[in-house]
């Protein structure tokens, strides 16, 4: 009798886990995108990767491929050779974790306007866009790519300036709309834009360069009202 009631329990517990790692399992399929699991179609080159698709870990193996990618983009040595590689450590990081929104646009920004590779910010914001249709800023990375392309100047600003509207911008998109600014607009709408940086902006490196902007701007003697930048230095 004691043994039978042993093999009832046993079998019912056996029962019971195999039901509820069903549902489970039926829940993270319709829960999570086709790319979230491990799939032989693809062509995982990283062990890492392989490792954080298999445990389930792909935002953390991302966020140390960003960190990666910082330090690359950091390293002023790699700028010798314009940064050859840079496209690659962003796809890599969107392999891992295609959701990962702000790779593309932080990426799509430095290539399109720091390093001047259209081609490959097109690229990138097109596999974002595919992997995140919702994500609509991305759209207007595109759009500002596809202005530069044209030459149209007044089309590009405003949709950056469109993008700078969200927190989650690019804290280098403050710094290029502010280039812009000083090549396409008066020093004294410049010298407004940087002033409103430097006391608005949650980037640090933002903030500091918009002072540099400002002082380089004051020594030129070109502003018109110079000492409403000189209070808001003090």
């Amino acid at each position: 009798m004691k043994a039978a009631m042993t093999i009832f329990c046993a079998l019912t517990l056996f029962f019971l886990m195999s039901f509820f790692n069903r549902t489970a399992t039926l829940m993270v399929n319709k829960t999570q995108p086709s790319w979230y699991f491990l799939d032989a179609r693809h062509d995982y080159k990283k062990l890492d990767h392989i490792v954080g698709i298999a445990l389930g870990i792909r935002t953390f193996i991302s966020d140390l491929d960003y960190i990666t990618f910082l330090q690359y983009y950091g390293n002023r040595q790699n700028s010798t050779n314009g940064y050859k590689d840079l496209y690659g450590y962003v796809d890599e990081i969107t392999n891992i974790d295609p959701n990962f929104t702000f790779a593309y646009t932080y990426g799509s920004a430095i290539l399109a306007w720091n390093l001047n590779r259209v081609e490959e910010a097109t690229k990138l914001i097109q596999k974002g866009i595919a992997y995140n249709p919702f994500f609509w800023q991305l759209r207007l990375y595109m759009g500002a790519i596809i202005f530069k392309q044209k030459g149209d100047t007044l089309g590009y600003i405003k949709l950056l300036e469109d993008a700078l509207k969200y927190e989650d911008h690019p804290a280098m998109l403050e710094r290029i709309l502010g280039n812009i600014y000083e090549l396409n607009k008066s020093p004294d709408y410049a010298a407004e834009y940087w002033a409103g940086i430097y006391t608005k902006s949650k980037h640090k490196d933002s903030r500091a360069h918009a002072y540099d902007r400002l002082l380089v701007l004051l020594q030129e003697k070109k502003l018109t009202t110079p000492d409403k930048i000189i209070e808001i230095l003090k």
